[in-house]
Protein backbone atom coordinates (compact mmCIF):
# COMPACT_ATOMS: atom_id res chain seq x y z
CA UNK A 1 0.00 0.00 0.00
CA UNK A 2 1.55 3.89 -1.35
CA UNK A 3 1.55 5.84 1.82
CA UNK A 4 1.08 9.56 1.80
CA UNK A 5 3.25 10.77 4.06
CA UNK A 6 2.23 13.93 6.05
CA UNK A 7 4.64 16.39 7.98
CA UNK A 8 4.22 17.31 10.87
CA UNK A 9 5.84 20.21 12.95
CA UNK A 10 5.49 22.86 15.80
CA UNK A 11 2.69 25.46 15.83
CA UNK A 12 1.08 23.27 12.85
CA UNK A 13 -2.06 24.81 11.33
CA UNK A 14 -4.24 21.75 12.05
CA UNK A 15 -6.94 23.13 10.51
CA UNK A 16 -5.73 22.95 7.29
CA UNK A 17 -5.33 19.83 6.87
CA UNK A 18 -9.15 19.15 7.31
CA UNK A 19 -10.54 18.63 4.18
CA UNK A 20 -8.36 16.08 2.88
CA UNK A 21 -8.67 14.35 6.19
CA UNK A 22 -12.49 14.31 5.93
CA UNK A 23 -12.27 13.16 2.22
CA UNK A 24 -9.27 10.77 2.55
CA UNK A 25 -11.94 8.85 5.10
CA UNK A 26 -13.87 7.99 2.40
CA UNK A 27 -11.77 5.21 1.12
CA UNK A 28 -13.65 3.34 3.64
CA UNK A 29 -16.39 3.07 0.88
CA UNK A 30 -14.27 1.84 -1.90
CA UNK A 31 -13.78 -2.17 -2.08
CA UNK A 32 -10.33 -1.79 -2.05
CA UNK A 33 -7.59 1.00 0.16
CA UNK A 34 -4.44 2.19 -1.72
CA UNK A 35 -3.39 4.51 0.16
CA UNK A 36 -2.33 4.54 3.87
CA UNK A 37 -1.69 8.12 6.10
CA UNK A 38 1.81 8.33 7.68
CA UNK A 39 2.79 11.12 9.81
CA UNK A 40 6.33 12.11 10.02
CA UNK A 41 8.40 14.50 12.29
CA UNK A 42 12.09 15.21 12.73
CA UNK A 43 11.98 13.54 16.33
CA UNK A 44 9.69 11.25 18.46
CA UNK A 45 8.38 14.20 20.59
CA UNK A 46 4.99 15.19 20.82
CA UNK A 47 3.76 18.24 18.28
CA UNK A 48 2.06 20.94 19.45
CA UNK A 49 -0.36 22.39 16.78
CA UNK A 50 -1.34 26.00 16.60
CA UNK A 51 -4.75 25.00 17.30
CA UNK A 52 -3.15 23.58 20.92
CA UNK A 53 -3.62 19.85 19.77
CA UNK A 54 -0.69 17.40 20.94
CA UNK A 55 0.20 14.87 18.13
CA UNK A 56 2.51 12.10 18.34
CA UNK A 57 4.17 11.36 14.82
CA UNK A 58 3.74 7.61 13.01
CA UNK A 59 7.60 7.61 12.04
CA UNK A 60 10.76 9.95 12.11
CA UNK A 61 12.07 11.53 9.35
CA UNK A 62 14.99 8.96 8.83
CA UNK A 63 12.10 6.52 8.59
CA UNK A 64 10.32 7.68 5.74
CA UNK A 65 10.47 5.28 2.44
CA UNK A 66 10.67 7.39 -0.84
CA UNK A 67 10.19 4.52 -2.48
CA UNK A 68 6.80 4.22 -0.99
CA UNK A 69 5.86 7.49 -1.05
CA UNK A 70 2.65 8.49 -3.08
CA UNK A 71 2.39 11.89 -1.88
CA UNK A 72 4.07 14.27 0.41
CA UNK A 73 1.94 16.74 2.46
CA UNK A 74 3.69 20.29 4.29
CA UNK A 75 1.04 21.92 6.15
CA UNK A 76 1.28 25.49 7.12
CA UNK A 77 3.11 26.72 10.63
CA UNK A 78 5.14 29.68 11.66
CA UNK A 79 8.63 27.30 12.23
CA UNK A 80 9.35 27.11 8.25
CA UNK A 81 11.83 29.63 8.30
CA UNK A 82 13.49 27.46 11.38
CA UNK A 83 16.81 25.41 9.74
CA UNK A 84 14.87 22.17 11.82
CA UNK A 85 12.78 22.06 8.48
CA UNK A 86 15.89 21.72 6.07
CA UNK A 87 15.71 17.57 5.78
CA UNK A 88 12.17 17.38 5.04
CA UNK A 89 12.90 20.28 2.45
CA UNK A 90 15.71 18.51 1.02
CA UNK A 91 13.08 15.29 0.65
CA UNK A 92 10.26 17.18 -0.79
CA UNK A 93 12.64 18.12 -3.53
CA UNK A 94 13.84 14.90 -3.83
CA UNK A 95 10.29 13.49 -4.17
CA UNK A 96 9.52 16.10 -7.12
CA UNK A 97 12.74 15.14 -8.57
CA UNK A 98 11.41 11.51 -8.64
CA UNK A 99 7.59 12.57 -10.22
CA UNK A 100 6.14 12.21 -6.67
CA UNK A 101 3.25 14.20 -5.27
CA UNK A 102 4.42 17.30 -2.41
CA UNK A 103 1.32 19.51 -1.64
CA UNK A 104 2.12 22.21 0.47
CA UNK A 105 -0.03 24.76 1.97
CA UNK A 106 0.34 28.35 3.45
CA UNK A 107 3.28 28.70 5.51
CA UNK A 108 4.88 26.05 3.88
CA UNK A 109 4.93 27.48 0.99
CA UNK A 110 7.55 29.96 2.12
CA UNK A 111 9.76 26.41 3.09
CA UNK A 112 9.62 25.33 -0.96
CA UNK A 113 10.49 28.99 -1.65
CA UNK A 114 13.45 28.70 0.85
CA UNK A 115 15.44 25.76 -1.17
CA UNK A 116 14.10 26.76 -4.89
CA UNK A 117 11.15 24.52 -6.10
CA UNK A 118 8.70 27.60 -6.51
CA UNK A 119 11.49 28.82 -9.05
CA UNK A 120 10.55 26.58 -12.14
CA UNK A 121 6.74 25.66 -11.49
CA UNK A 122 3.52 27.86 -11.22
CA UNK A 123 2.31 27.87 -7.56
CA UNK A 124 0.67 30.35 -5.19
CA UNK A 125 0.53 30.84 -1.36
CA UNK A 126 -0.93 33.63 1.07
CA UNK A 127 0.33 36.52 -1.23
CA UNK A 128 3.68 37.24 -3.57
CA UNK A 129 4.41 39.88 -0.97
CA UNK A 130 4.66 37.13 1.40
CA UNK A 131 7.02 34.95 -0.89
CA UNK A 132 8.81 37.86 -1.84
CA UNK A 133 9.04 39.60 1.73
CA UNK A 134 10.10 36.45 3.59
CA UNK A 135 12.32 34.56 1.15
CA UNK A 136 15.47 35.97 0.45
CA UNK A 137 16.01 32.48 -2.12
CA UNK A 138 12.58 32.95 -3.70
CA UNK A 139 12.78 33.78 -7.85
CA UNK A 140 9.88 32.39 -8.57
CA UNK A 141 7.70 35.50 -9.28
CA UNK A 142 6.82 34.66 -12.60
CA UNK A 143 5.25 31.59 -11.77
CA UNK A 144 3.35 33.10 -8.78
CA UNK A 145 -0.84 32.69 -9.42
CA UNK A 146 -2.80 34.89 -7.58
CA UNK A 147 -5.51 32.08 -6.60
CA UNK A 148 -6.63 29.83 -3.81
CA UNK A 149 -4.47 26.81 -4.94
CA UNK A 150 -2.50 25.78 -7.90
CA UNK A 151 -1.73 21.65 -8.97
CA UNK A 152 1.16 22.01 -11.43
CA UNK A 153 2.43 18.93 -12.46
CA UNK A 154 3.29 16.93 -9.22
CA UNK A 155 3.42 20.42 -6.62
CA UNK A 156 0.12 21.38 -5.75
CA UNK A 157 0.35 25.17 -3.62
CA UNK A 158 -2.27 26.70 -1.87
CA UNK A 159 -2.78 29.36 0.50
CA UNK A 160 -4.26 29.33 3.98
CA UNK A 161 -7.90 30.00 2.69
CA UNK A 162 -7.49 26.97 -0.13
CA UNK A 163 -7.40 23.76 2.24
CA UNK A 164 -10.87 22.73 0.06
CA UNK A 165 -9.63 23.17 -2.99
CA UNK A 166 -5.69 22.08 -2.35
CA UNK A 167 -7.45 19.04 -0.55
CA UNK A 168 -9.52 18.05 -4.45
CA UNK A 169 -6.99 18.83 -6.35
CA UNK A 170 -4.50 16.11 -3.97
CA UNK A 171 -7.64 13.53 -4.93
CA UNK A 172 -7.33 14.44 -8.35
CA UNK A 173 -4.06 13.53 -8.71
CA UNK A 174 -3.78 10.29 -6.98
CA UNK A 175 -6.69 9.18 -8.36
CA UNK A 176 -8.10 7.66 -5.30
CA UNK A 177 -11.49 7.99 -6.19
CA UNK A 178 -13.81 8.81 -9.78
CA UNK A 179 -13.64 11.98 -10.92
CA UNK A 180 -17.71 12.02 -9.83
CA UNK A 181 -16.94 11.30 -6.95
CA UNK A 182 -14.33 13.98 -6.40
CA UNK A 183 -16.93 16.83 -7.83
CA UNK A 184 -19.53 15.31 -5.81
CA UNK A 185 -17.46 15.85 -2.54
CA UNK A 186 -16.01 19.33 -3.86
CA UNK A 187 -19.30 20.86 -4.49
CA UNK A 188 -20.78 19.61 -1.17
CA UNK A 189 -18.45 21.08 1.24
CA UNK A 190 -18.21 24.37 -0.88
CA UNK A 191 -22.10 24.81 -0.88
CA UNK A 192 -23.22 22.82 1.78
CA UNK A 193 -26.43 21.52 -0.36
CA UNK A 194 -27.93 18.71 0.74
CA UNK A 195 -28.67 17.06 -3.09
CA UNK A 196 -24.45 17.30 -3.66
CA UNK A 197 -24.06 14.72 -0.65
CA UNK A 198 -27.28 12.58 -2.20
CA UNK A 199 -24.98 12.42 -5.05
CA UNK A 200 -21.65 11.76 -2.98
CA UNK A 201 -23.41 8.53 -1.81
CA UNK A 202 -24.49 7.72 -4.90
CA UNK A 203 -21.13 7.39 -6.51
CA UNK A 204 -20.13 4.84 -3.91
CA UNK A 205 -23.47 2.59 -4.32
Amino acid sequence: MKKIYMYLLDTMADWENGYFLQGFTLQKMLPKQEYELCTVATSRKPIKTAGGMTLIPDIILDELDENQAAALLLIGADTWGSTEQTAILEVAKSLIEKGVLVAAICGATLGLANVGILDTQYHTSNALFFLTGMSSNYNGEQYYKDVAAVADDNLITASSAGSLLWAKYIFEKLEIYSSETIEAWYNYFSTGKASYFGELMNTFS
